[in-house]
């Protein structure tokens, strides 16, 4: 049978995400709540069971944009998620289940971004995504020696000009929003909401932390911190372009790597790039290798793939716009923005 899950099923579906070899921090129910609860999203968590043994499970979130760009993702924003199931049949039927809520809020696709092997048989699917994993077994010794002794000396310089590192909670979350803010701006991109990262430290302060870096006493940049299991993940990170000479970047990176390391995470993911981007170089050179992520579909009867933003002029012009505007204006417009986009 599947269903729609409730709050009542919280419990036994995290026990399931924990369980399965596939799931990741991302699949677990808080993310639902946490959309619905900051940007009034809808969250249709698919569950599929055998009597009362859950034998799947499928997080939906309802985007919906301005004319005809509502759509069901799984997961919105930060990278991955799609179905888990115990077997090719379940999983099958849970993207039956996904199809049927498509068509009954009228949405244009289902879009789901498998970090893992699918089975035979899947939608058709886009491809050029990645995520970057870095394997953190070797420890800190080790890892340093193999970035090679540029990166070295780029980790150890920002240090020498007076940039700090710090990693704390909720109360780091205030700086880090700000430098986040400006750093999406630069990049022509609306920033989330402050509330996410509140909220995601508020319900799962044992899984996420936050990592900043100051110069004289500001905060360049930062990162929050998720994760589950053997991996950590940096959902949101950035520095700001302004500092890149100091290499404000590479102490925080190196920091939250080795704060990885001392609670035990044996994979650190920089998460999702376009493959050979530069974003794609940088996580490389940490040697951090790529898995695919592939992003499948579900569409209605003779609707083509969708294209990438990077294909839409009109977005290009308004991300070019962004970039002009105060970061105060687009800290205040930016989540009212981000929550029509994927």
């Amino acid at each position: 049978m599947i269903r729609l899950a409730t709050a009542r099923d919280r419990a036994r579906w995290n026990g399931y995400v924990e369980r399965h070899p596939h799931a990741s921090v991302y699949h677990r129910w808080e993310w639902g709540d946490l959309f619905e609860r900051v940007y009034g999203m809808r969250a249709l968590p698919l569950m599929a069971l055998e009597g009362d043994r859950v034998t799947g499970v499928l997080p939906l979130t309802r985007l919906t944009g301005p004319g005809p760009r509502s759509a069901l993702v799984s997961v919105p924003y930060f990278g991955h998620g799609g179905a888990l199931a115990d077997d090719d049949a379940t999983w099958r039927c849970l993207l039956d289940a996904a199809e049927a809520q498509r068509a009954e809020h009228r949405c244009r696709h289902v879009e789901l971004r498998h970090a893992y092997e699918v089975p035979d048989g899947a939608p058709p699917a886009r491809r050029g995504k990645v995520l970057m994993h870095l394997d953190l077994t070797p420890g800190e010794d080790d890892l340093l020696k193999a970035v090679g002794a540029k990166a070295r000396a780029d980790i150890r310089r920002p240090e020498k000009e007076g940039i700090t590192a710090h990693v704390g909670g909720a109360e780091l979350i205030p700086e880090f929003h700000a430098a986040y803010a400006h750093v999406l701006r630069d990049l022509g991109s609306p920033c989330h909401a402050r509330a996410v990262f509140e909220e995601t430290l508020r319900v799962m302060p044992e899984r996420s932390f936050v990592a900043v870096v100051r110069y004289q006493g500001v905060a360049i940049g930062g990162g929050i911190l998720v994760g589950m299991g053997d991996v950590l993940e940096i959902p949101c990170a950035g520095t700001l372009h302004g500092f890149a000479r100091l290499r404000g970047n590479m102490l925080l990176y190196w920091t939250v790597i080795r704060e990885a390391i001392r609670r035990g995470y044996r994979t650190f993911s920089f998460g999702r790039s376009s493959a050979d981007s530069g974003t794609y170089t940088f996580k490389k050179n940490w040697g951090a290798e790529p898995v695919p992520l592939p992003y499948h579909y579900l569409l209605p009867a003779g609707v083509n793939l969708p294209e990438g933003d990077a294909h839409n002029p009109m977005l290009v012009r308004v991300s070019e716009a962004w970039q002009r505007m105060p970061v105060a204006l687009t800290r205040a417009l930016g989540p009212r923005l981000v929550r029509y986009l994927p």
